[in-house]
């Protein structure tokens, strides 16, 4: 264990007075727990979703799981899960890159708070050193008269402290990244609540433009060999960047295709 790191318990008060201080004052359901099965469960279940933006923070998920049903392993006080909720008006189809849009935030807020070299592996995961330091799940529920969003972020941020961590994938921590001192999880929390926040309020007002270039900055695949489970098949090409929509683009057998997030996935660099 590193003695010069302090790393503060998850504090709903603290959240929230850094929440108030960001102009955030209509996210009034903050819930902090010391374990729980899933945060977006949570908030899937919750009643309080459907009507207002609710947040879940928890200190460790029993049950916590990526895309495609994969487990996210959830050590207890050393990471941030945190997820929440956004009642929508109506679904559009800018929502389908809302994903990216959300990875491309974190990234800029990680960047401001002085970490380098932050890498975007689409469709969901944000990497250093082409090892995964967050991942991103959002899931819908849909009821008759609403719609509601519920984003979930797993942040690796002192996971180097717990040695009985096993994780078959390569990952790093922020701990790792820029060490020593004091990890202010309650803060990051609020940080990364605000940088959700001010993208959804961008993507209503038709506000977020320019996907590929920004999305190009970081991104992890651009221009390089990978393999992939497409239709039951393990497929190979060059990755070409994302659209407008989110989906990869792909050169394939000789053309390009842009294949979505729904029907493609266990993307990986050949030779890693």
């Amino acid at each position: 264990m590193r003695d010069n790191v302090v790393l503060l318990p998850l504090d709903e008060k603290s959240i929230r007075e850094h929440l108030i201080s960001y102009g955030l004052n209509d996210i009034r359901t903050v819930d902090v727990f010391s374990s729980i099965s899933s945060t977006n469960d949570y908030l899937l279940d919750s009643k309080l979703a459907n009507k207002k933006i609710a947040i879940c923070v928890a200190e460790q998920q029993t049950q916590g799981r990526g895309r495609y049903g994969h487990q996210w392993v959830s050590p207890a006080a050393v990471n941030l899960y945190l997820s929440m909720s956004w009642p929508l008006r109506a679904w559009k189809e800018e929502y389908e890159a809302l994903s990216l849009w959300l990875l491309i935030a974190i990234a800029e807020l990680l960047e401001r708070q002085g970490y380098s070299d932050i890498q975007l592996k689409w469709p969901n995961d944000i990497c250093v050193e082409s090892k995964k330091l967050a991942g991103i799940l959002i899931e819908r529920k849909v009821r008759q008269t609403r719609n509601t969003l519920v984003i979930g972020i797993g942040l690796n941020v002192a996971m180097s402290l717990n040695d009985e961590v096993e994780i078959e994938t390569s990952w790093i921590d922020l701990l790792s990244i820029k060490s020593g001192g004091q990890l202010s999880r309650n803060e990051l929390a609020a940080n990364v609540v605000s940088a959700l926040y001010a993208t959804l309020s961008k993507l209503e007002e038709n506000r977020l433009i320019d996907l590929s270039s920004k999305w190009n900055r970081y991104d992890m695949l651009l221009n390089k060999q990978v393999e992939f489970l497409y239709k039951d098949k393990i497929e190979s090409g060059c990755v070409k960047g994302v659209d407008g929509l989110g989906k990869i683009i792909l050169y394939m057998d000789g053309k390009l295709e842009h294949l979505h997030s729904a029907h493609i996935s266990e993307i990986k660099l050949i030779g890693n």
